[in-house]
């Protein structure tokens, strides 16, 4: 059996290709100055992009991307690339109804270019949630109207059925009425927060009702403990922007390598955030001070110009300032700096921003060090 797709959500994850780390200038700044993971890194970090149309209706520009340029060309991606089209139920989780139509999203999908589209579904968060019943019907109403409509006016996207439920036995009726309907691909929504064996118990079921040629996609899991799971499930694709999110979200993992993760190392700008917001006179000298110095400080380190005990001295009194009263990270610091997984990694990203990447600080150095978190990734579904 062939390894699952890995397809990354869009939400217009973009840095600075040129951007000035030393003065931390930008180059350019927008869409048109800026440019994607699969234009940084030798070769496309995923197999094909998700766009959820709650995400795309967030920016005016973006939307007019979309209308104007098409998915793909609003992407930058060539017309083979792969692209997904999907509602984004958790953007409307707390409405009592979805916020789309059947005919509105058959249009947008048709209008913007998408290679599948996903019917509209409504998101069962958790086995008791008060109106599943309800949430589950309209799901499959949606579905069924949707897969009407594609067929009478003889689209040439692949219709994609999106299965909710809150047990195996749940998502594999629905899914087992999906087919009967005419879906050659279906997607399991509502899984995210569930434990790990409940996702393979519902796709082990749903897989044990439906043909075997049915193309079964994950919504937004990839999981290193589902990973060996995924090719003996006979899964088709998943989605997630974990990894990329980890690079600026995770305490002490954002920084992924093949061997395990590792902790970047904060040197954030005075008086933005949290306690040094506050800071004025000397204090915020101080800070400032010791912001430049760390900030020199890994540069020299990784030059073999610092001792690793004077860094680690210097940015241990900065993070009393930025992070006063709370466990420090200096035992992650350390274990990364002996690594220097920066030095050891061949992505572009790596490549071309150095020590840099390493530094949890904005969206130039952290989204980059997501690029690379995803690069990782990537070569894990490589090599299923």
């Amino acid at each position: 059996m062939s390894r699952p797709l890995y397809f990354i959500p869009d939400w217009d994850d973009l840095v600075d290709p040129r951007y000035d780390f030393l003065s931390d200038t930008p180059a350019g700044k927008g869409w048109e100055q800026e440019r994607y993971a699969h234009e940084l890194l030798d070769r496309p970090p995923y197999d094909g992009i998700l766009v959820s149309k709650v995400v795309e209706e967030k920016s005016k520009q973006r939307r007019a991307r979309m209308r104007s340029l098409g998915v793909h060309g609003a992407l930058r991606v060539p017309d083979t690339f792969p692209v997904i089209g999907d509602c984004g139920a958790f953007g409307y989780i707390d409405e009592p109804v979805p916020p789309y139509t059947s005919p509105e999203i058959l249009e947008y999908y048709t209008q913007c270019g998408f290679d599948y589209g996903v019917s509209i579904d409504h998101l069962i968060a958790k086995t008791d949630f008060p109106d599943r019943e309800l949430r589950y019907e309209i799901t499959r109403e949606n579905a069924r109207e949707f897969i009407a409509l594609h067929k009478k006016q003889g689209l040439s996207w692949v219709p994609v059925g999106a299965v909710q439920g809150w047990d195996a036995e749940s998502y594999a009726a629905l899914a087992r009425e999906m087919v009967a309907m005419g879906y050659e691909m279906l997607a399991l929504g509502g899984l995210v927060r569930a434990s790990t064996d409940l996702i393979v118990a519902v796709a082990t079921e749903v897989r044990r009702v439906i043909p075997a040629e049915t193309r079964l996609h994950l919504f937004g899991v990839t999981r290193a403990g589902l990973l060996e799971h995924l090719v003996r499930l006979g899964i088709y694709s998943v989605d997630s922007a974990s990894s990329l999110r980890r690079a600026w979200m995770g305490s002490t993992d954002n920084y992924h390598m093949p061997e395990g993760d590792y902790c970047a190392i904060r040197i954030p700008v005075p008086g933005k955030r949290g306690p040094m917001k506050l800071l004025e006179g000397t204090a915020l000298k101080r800070a400032q001070k010791l912001e430049r110095a760390s900030l020199e400080g890994m540069r020299a380190y990784d030059r073999g110009e610092r001792d690793l005990d004077s860094l680690l001295k210097t940015l241990g009194a900065y993070e009393e300032i930025y992070n006063p009263g709370k466990p420090s990270r200096l035992k992650h610091y350390e274990r990364t700096l002996r690594a220097r997984p920066w030095q050891r990694c061949d992505c572009a990203i790596c490549r071309d921003a150095g020590v840099e990447v390493a530094i949890f600080r904005g969206n130039n150095r952290n989204r980059r060090r997501g690029f690379h978190n995803t690069h990782v990734l990537y070569n894990r579904f490589l090599s299923l």
